[in-house]
């Protein structure tokens, strides 16, 4: 593979389709659990409705907002923690162009939407996994 494939590889390629779902009126601890389970960092909020928007919990939000405030994890709700509205990517785009998005906002962690559905979850790690995995390979 030429080095420049890797710029080929679009977010549906490296987007992690495991992730927790949880309710905004989970406990952090719910949450916390959740991810444990599916062995991840992140929680996706569900909508309330099919007009509301997603949110996401992740450990950084745990420390920054719970933790360092002495909150109580099994009384914290999600809903008063998670950052809403998220950034959302298109399952078709370019890892650089994921990249330059993340870089511009200053963000980690993405939904992936296709055709209005949740369909995964893509992060810095993700996109650091997939440049170093073509790089062994060359």
């Amino acid at each position: 593979m030429q080095p420049h494939e890797i710029y080929s590889l679009r977010a549906r390629d490296v987007m992690n389709r495991d992730f927790a779902l949880v309710s905004p009126l989970a406990t952090v601890q719910e949450a916390v659990e959740a991810m444990g389970r599916c062995n991840c960092s992140v929680a996706i909020v569900d909508r309330a409705d099919d007009d509301d928007a997603y949110g996401i919990l992740t450990h950084q939000e745990i420390v920054y907002r719970v933790m360092a405030k002495s909150l109580a994890p099994t009384r914290t709700r999600v809903a008063d923690v998670m950052v809403k509205p998220l950034i959302v990517i298109n399952p078709n785009l370019r890892l650089p162009f994921v990249a330059q998005l993340f870089a511009r906002v200053g963000i980690q962690n993405a939904i992936v939407i296709d055709e209005h559905r949740l369909a995964g979850v893509i992060s810095s790690g993700d996109l650091v996994r997939a440049l170093v995995r073509q790089a062994n390979i060359e």
